[in-house]
């Protein structure tokens, strides 16, 4: 009976917290379009507004400034209150770890879009090439690639730089909040190229060619980094699973013969 209570009392707490998460979500969201929020942003020093808009470019977050901050804080503050909870510690840390479920769904979100993007940039560099090729130019490629009827990450990208050139944005400054969204190598070179070609005139096409090349060149690297690494990562879960189980059907018959020799 104690068990089936207390089964039953987890069950609630964790459905209590989960209400909890979606109400406070809402609240904020609320609160991140009123005045107190922005004198609250305001007030923070410049370098940590810096930090927080940069991170945010990164998490590739659906919040704005003010709503992240609102969000982390409140969750620092249900953190703190459920420490002070008088229930056991392992309860603590499971209401915790709760909370921490959307952060963790949100960074394996962000990695796997990371990733995918990665994946069809060479073929999307390509496409780029081929259109400049054509005589259109990058602002018109950009208009033209945007309108693709595709679920192509990389195209999704090219059309939130798009959005953001028809918003008034420079390219320049298009492009670097892109390569600060995707901090990665290939993305800091097509920022590179794209603004050289704008700035002192240059042959875009052949440039974003060859980085298509050296994008697959450097994806079939790594993926023959990871087929000479599998060897090794597969040599613990052979040791602690498969030896002993062989070990146990090889040497257990003989250990039981000799153990019933010595009984007779």
């Amino acid at each position: 009976m104690p068990s089936l209570l207390l089964l039953c009392l987890l069950t609630l707490a964790v459905v209590m917290t989960a209400l909890l998460i979606q109400l406070t979500h809402a609240v904020i969201r609320w609160l991140a379009a009123g005045i107190l929020a922005n004198w609250l942003w305001q007030q923070l020093p410049q370098p940590l507004q810096v930090w927080i808009e940069q991170h945010l470019q990164k998490t590739l977050s659906d919040y704005n400034v003010t709503q992240w901050v609102l969000v982390q804080g409140t969750k620092l503050i249900i953190m703190v209150l459920l420490f002070l909870l008088p229930v056991e510690l392992w309860l603590q840390l499971s209401l915790v770890s709760l909370l921490l479920l959307p952060e963790l769904r949100a960074w394996q979100q962000r990695r796997f879009y990371r990733r995918q993007l990665m994946r069809q940039w060479p073929a999307t560099l390509d496409v780029i090439a081929m259109t400049l090729h054509a005589g259109l130019s990058f602002r018109a490629t950009l208009h033209t690639l945007s309108d693709a009827a595709t679920v192509s990450i990389a195209f999704h990208e090219l059309a939130r730089m798009h959005a953001q050139q028809q918003a008034g944005l420079s390219l320049e400054e298009v492009l670097n909040e892109f390569a600060n969204r995707i901090p990665h190598a290939t993305i800091a070179l097509f920022r590179a190229a794209v603004v050289q070609a704008q700035k002192g005139g240059g042959a875009l096409a052949s440039t974003l060619e060859q980085q298509a090349q050296q994008a697959r060149t450097m994806q079939l690297l790594a993926a023959e980094k990871n087929a000479q690494e599998a060897a090794v990562k597969l040599l613990f879960p052979l040791l602690v699973c498969f030896f002993p189980v062989t070990f146990l059907l090889i040497l257990g018959p003989v250990i039981l013969s000799f153990m019933q020799g010595e009984s007779m």
